[in-house]
């Protein structure tokens, strides 16, 4: 639970500044130094506040979703705060200007450097759990006062407010926000509520599932972080054709490696758990429809956002995360973290529909434009893996 909550927090504090970074700044041609100078007061300024409001409220959070947590680790975490909200805000900087491949290094850094100290923390100093913490907090500052001085020295930081960018930052952000929040929980409140309803093993089993059908998301997620910041610099007819175009080939790809995943899934889990964790491999099976119905979900709403229409999106993800929460309350106690993973399934593809739905109104695309791949770009894929093959090329 210590390892998602800085993230979850941190989604409280955003108000969809990361998003607004690239769209004022494709969209609306703001300068950078000045988008990222007032991001460095907010980061800092929300991240702080938050920080405080959790420490005000820690013994609900120590009794509620915190539940069994050692309180000593608490302040430990809330100093990530924060670092945590600044790292997105620099985050949505590199987007805007297309950097990726500083954008993906800061996005595998923390992850890398964090395994390592976890390693050295529990195996050789044989810290413990704060030592754990002690090393997820180190790394994560260290790892964001890097990413503000790569940015400061591109575009100059400086410690200037600009209002009326402010506003404008702050009111197209405020939309995202709801957008950002709503779907973010809806994506992990399955988690708190097997805590709530069940007991930490199980957690821990679900989380295995969690973790590994989510890697099939990685693909969408990617893919959406390179397409936004295009899709917001261009006309909306051509944005529609683009964003139709990656739709149908993320699902396609996505759904290949979901096949994938069902067939050598539940092997996987056996040789990389053990048998102990056999009892993630229902869950995750049971999921997996809603891991790639959330591919399509994952590039639709970077179209509406990039052209400032995020309330479908809002709706869509408050409409999920509805269903998810109330599936959970009568699925958990019956069938427990399988109970979970059907609601997940379910609200996962209702998202995805909603906003295929409207899409397809709004653009003019067809259904089978959108979601399913043609005869030439299957001909591509083909010609591509043939290519892996040695000696198959030349054939």
């Amino acid at each position: 639970m210590l390892t998602i909550f800085p993230a979850t927090m941190s989604n409280f504090a955003k108000l969809g500044i990361p998003v607004a970074n690239v769209y004022c700044i494709r969209r609306r041609g703001a300068r950078t130094s000045a988008v990222a100078s007032n991001s460095l007061l907010l980061g800092l300024g929300l991240g702080t506040a938050l920080a405080l409001a959790c420490w005000l409220g820690r013994g609900w959070l120590l009794h509620g979703v915190l539940r069994g947590v050692p309180a000593v680790t608490l302040p430990l975490v809330l100093v990530l705060l924060p670092f945590v909200v600044l790292q997105t805000f620099f985050l949505g900087i590199l987007q805007a200007e297309q950097r990726f491949q500083e954008y993906n290094l800061q996005q595998i850094a923390p992850t890398l450097f964090g395994l390592v100290g976890m390693a050295v923390a529990l195996v050789w100093l044989r810290a413990g759990l704060i030592g754990a913490v002690i090393v997820q907090t180190a790394v994560v500052a260290l790892v964001t006062v890097w990413l503000v001085l790569r940015v400061h020295r591109r575009t100059p930081l400086r410690l200037a407010w600009d209002g009326p960018l402010a506003k404008e930052m702050l009111g197209f952000g405020g939309k995202s926000y709801v957008q950002t929040l709503a779907a973010t929980l809806h994506r992990q409140i399955d988690q708190y509520m097997i805590n709530v309803f069940l007991d930490p093993a199980q957690v821990g089993l679900y989380a295995v599932a969690v973790n590994l059908t989510n890697v099939l998301l990685k693909i969408p997620d990617a893919t959406g972080t390179v397409l936004y910041p295009r899709l917001a610099a261009l006309e909306e007819g051509d944005a529609h054709r683009a964003t139709a175009r990656v739709c149908r080939n993320t699902l396609f790809i996505t759904a290949a490696l979901g096949v994938g995943c069902l067939l050598f899934g539940p092997l996987g889990i056996r040789v990389l758990y053990g048998p102990r964790f056999t009892g993630a491999i229902r869950p995750m099976l049971l999921m997996l429809p809603g891991i790639v119905m959330m591919s399509l979900y994952m590039i639709l709403t970077r179209n509406f956002t990039s052209r400032n229409r995020q309330g479908v999106n809002i709706v869509a993800a408050g409409v999920a995360l509805s269903v998810n929460v109330g599936l959970n309350c009568v699925l958990i106690p019956r069938w427990g973290i399988s109970g979970a993973a059907i609601s997940t399934a379910v609200s996962y593809s209702l998202a995805a529909l909603m906003l295929l739905v409207v899409f397809v109104r709004e653009s003019g695309h067809s259904v089978a434009e959108t979601v399913l791949v043609g005869r030439e770009e299957i001909g591509g894929y083909v010609r591509r893996a043939r290519g892996l093959v040695p000696g198959a090329a030349a054939e």
